[in-house]
């Protein structure tokens, strides 16, 4: 424990180094301190961005996208600096540091906030588009949830239907009875899932996968249909079971008095950004996933496709122990989510 907290304190002590670096009072953190909108009227204001995953994983697609999006509308108005991912921040800690302050913006996983955020994991369960959901109000809702802890939702990264998670084992599975039994990595985002189908779930963190499915420690993961090759997961992955669960529940976050101290031109920069940002990443991650299961197949992992009534109990069972958590964890907003998603 003694280690863990002296890493801990390493990474936020590094964190605080490369904000001070930044050189702007966009970064300053937003508890106490003089508006930007004011501290910096006639210069460009910073902001400081990190990550839920290493630079190089498919997830930080619409993050430097909207990096893109933003520097380029935003040239000598705004800019965002990007710090890096769970090597500055450790991963499940960075929605601590969003609301305190320390960074500007997270581009995270809905469910790596739930700990502060339980009415995150509803994110996941959504069958809509960003647009969709937007027109039908579920952006406020979403927006709602996070206020609490001065949080501002800015967007949903990789959101769309057509984007899933999916459970990749190393033994076949031909019927639900067929998971009884097997240790399978979680996360949050699918544990009460795995559960359900009577599996163990077994947290551990995503730099640990690789050894534990060489070793058999563990007999599968849950992870989206892209990005295994990342970690080198693939190499010991035999098969993915289909269909598809859930949406990829990626989020971009701002801490909301930093958001408020924006000037009304910087907002109005960040919604038009991100309009951008979610037409590139539906057409981005759908071309991925088509392409990357393709590559998949060829090496050898085969795509087990669960059939009729044995893939409708699947995904039901998916969606039932899911929205069982979060009722549980927030009954009153969960059952307000719920009810607008029509589910």
């Amino acid at each position: 424990m003694q280690k863990k907290s002296m890493a801990l304190a390493g990474a936020v002590a590094l964190a605080g180094s490369l904000l001070a670096g930044c050189g702007s009072a966009g970064s300053a953190p937003a508890q106490g301190g003089q508006s930007s909108a004011n501290a910096n009227a006639g210069h460009e204001i910073t902001l400081t961005a990190i990550s839920a995953w290493p630079k190089t994983t498919e997830d930080n697609y619409g993050l430097f996208d909207l990096i893109k999006q933003v520097n380029a509308l935003g040239k000598g108005v705004v800019q965002i600096k990007y710090l890096g991912g769970p090597e500055v921040i450790p991963t499940l800690q960075q929605i601590n540091a969003l609301k305190n302050g320390t960074v500007d913006i997270d581009w995270t996983a809905a469910n790596y906030t739930s700990s502060l955020v339980p009415a995150a994991n509803a994110v996941r369960l959504s069958t809509l588009t960003p647009e969709q959901e937007s027109q039908q109000g579920i952006t406020k809702l979403w927006d709602e949830i996070y206020k609490p802890i001065n949080v501002k939702f800015l967007m949903r990264g990789d959101g769309s239907p057509n984007i899933h998670f999916y459970l990749y084992t190393n033994k076949p599975i031909q019927s639900l009875s067929d998971f009884k039994g097997l240790q399978i990595r979680t996360t949050p985002a699918y544990q009460a899932f795995v559960s359900a189908l009577g599996a163990a779930p077994v947290s551990i963190d995503p730099s640990e996968v690789y050894t534990s499915l060489q070793r058999h420690v563990v007999d599968g993961y849950g992870w989206p249909g892209y990005g295994i090759d990342t970690f080198g997961w693939d190499k010991y992955t035999k098969y993915m079971i289909q269909p598809g669960f859930y949406q990829v529940d990626s989020v971009g976050l701002m801490n909301l008095q930093k958001w408020n101290s924006l000037p009304k031109n910087v907002q109005q920069i960040f919604e038009q950004a991100e309009q951008k940002v979610e037409q590139d990443e539906q057409n981005y991650f759908t071309n991925l996933m088509q392409n990357e299961q393709s590559r998949l197949q060829k090496e050898g992992v085969q795509v087990i496709q669960l059939q009729g009534d044995t893939a409708k109990q699947y995904v039901q069972l998916a969606y039932s122990s899911a929205w069982q958590a979060v009722l549980k964890a927030d009954p009153t907003m969960g059952a307000t989510i719920k009810k607008a998603l029509g589910q």
